[in-house]
């Protein structure tokens, strides 16, 4: 009886197995969603599945982005770590990518390449980046991305060639030219220490891009956003090392949002409310966000009570690395809000070193000075000093659509002061019934520097 329900068992197995198909179900998918499972794999695993069969065999030759990042990078070079000849480092590596080149016969949409390899020899690779610009010009190419290049007097590339849309360049180097030429699509244009030497006349401009929408420039020697004849441009987001006497906004009235991390204290000589003149260039902004030594500057020579000119489109108002201790800083901050009749979301995060505090500071303002609109407040690293608990007592009396204030606490803060603090705030008058004070345990970034502050401090 046993034996017989074995046989059964065994036949019905095999019945099922008989009728499995022998073609895996993934390759009888139509050949455009082959090609899209492939294209999210890394580019050495996408060239891989051409060994899997017919139907897969040229897949890979056609995603539209070719990402040789630094993984692809140390693949490549890591049969030669024992070799010590940058020359035939740089050869191999630049043979494979010209042999995916090659190969491939899609339109390729995004180039990225990452050369993170220090004992590469970098003329030899920027002399191939000529060679794969005109390639990439014809095959439609509209995101380009080149990363850790290393910065030299290499040939400049002639970038303008190619209808580009989004570029990106790390550790470049530009020679000065006025006919530099246009980039009539670009949309999104990154520069991350990118230098710009022999320059005459730092007031000429060097990009033609009539349509730029977005720049972001990180601790980019000798290049301003008055280098760049940009008229739509809307976004604009700066880390630098210093202020220098170029620094300017002129022409930049369109900005909706505006961005700037400034290493190094200002040692240029104070005029007479900087946060007046800064402001005043930028009508239209509706994003404005500090971060590091910038509010310093701000706050120098002093502030006035508002701006000359009001700033009726801002909306979000982001304010890092306050010093509560200077009543300079703070005087800045409520000018900054005072002025902005329509501000809906304000965050203020506190440097994190600060020693002594302001015992008699006291914020005294009319009750007609009114945040009709603003609903959220963080404060980020509240460390409980009179400034931070007097602005907190301000806004929460002058703000009559609020509707929750997050208090992010410093790690310095023991929880029973803490405690007190929060049963204090909760008595303060509120303009709005529905206002509420809650913890904030993990706060947020609120600019976008931190990266770069770690990376180049």
């Amino acid at each position: 009886m046993v034996k017989s329900s074995r046989r059964k068992v065994r036949r019905v197995k095999k019945d099922i197995m008989s009728e499995v198909p022998q073609e895996d179900i993934i390759s009888e998918l139509p050949q455009h969603i082959r090609e899209s499972i492939v294209g999210f794999l890394p580019i050495r695993d996408a060239v891989r599945t051409s060994v899997l069969s017919r139907k897969w065999r040229h897949c890979w030759t056609m995603i539209p982005d070719l990402i040789f990042d630094d993984e692809f990078v140390d693949g490549v070079l890591d049969k030669l770590r024992q070799c010590d000849d940058p020359e035939v480092k740089s050869y191999k590596l630049v043979s494979v990518i010209n042999r995916v080149l090659l190969l491939h016969n899609g339109p390729i949409l995004k180039f990225f390449f990452y050369s993170c390899d220090n004992e590469c020899n970098f003329q030899i690779i920027h002399d191939y980046i000529d060679q794969w610009i005109p390639l990439l010009a014809r095959n439609g190419t509209k995101q380009l991305v080149l990363e850790d290049l290393e910065i030299g007097e290499f040939s400049a590339h002639h970038f303008s060639s190619i209808d580009l849309t989004h570029l990106k360049l790390t550790n470049f180097w530009f020679p000065y030219a006025p006919t530099f030429g246009t980039f009539p699509y670009l949309t999104n244009l990154e520069l991350v220490q990118v230098e710009l030497i022999d320059l005459a006349d730092s007031k000429q401009k060097i990009f033609n891009c009539p349509v730029l929408e977005k720049l972001k420039l990180i601790l980019c020697n000798g290049i301003f956003p008055t280098n760049f004849c940009a008229p739509k441009l809307k976004c604009l987001h700066q880390l630098c090392n210093e202020i220098t006497s170029e620094f300017s906004l002129a022409g930049l009235e369109n900005l909706s949002e505006y961005s700037f991390g400034l290493l190094e204290k200002s040692r240029t000589l104070a005029k007479k409310f900087n946060v007046d003149k800064i402001l005043g260039s930028l009508p239209k902004i509706e994003k404005f966000c500090i971060a590091m030594e910038f509010m310093q500057y701000l706050a120098a020579g002093r502030s006035p009570k508002t701006l000359s000119k009001s700033l009726p489109y801002l909306k979000i108002l982001n304010i890092s690395d306050i010093l509560f201790n200077k009543s300079s800083e703070v005087s800045c901050l409520l000018c900054l809000i005072r002025s902005a009749p329509n501000l809906c979301n304000l965050n203020i995060s506190a440097e994190y070193f600060v020693e002594g505090d302001l015992k008699k500071y006291r914020i005294i303002d009319s009750k007609d000075c009114t945040m009709d609109h603003l609903e959220i407040v963080t404060f980020r690293n509240f460390k409980g000093l009179r400034a931070e608990l007097e602005l907190v007592k301000f806004l929460l009396a002058r703000s009559p659509l609020l509707k929750t204030m997050f208090i992010n606490y410093s790690g310095t803060l023991e929880k029973d002061a803490a405690l007190m603090m929060f049963k204090e705030m909760l008595k303060y008058s509120k303009a709005s019934s529905t206002a509420q004070i809650r913890r904030l345990k993990y706060p947020f970034e609120m600019d976008d520097f931190g990266a770069y502050y770690l990376q180049y401090c």
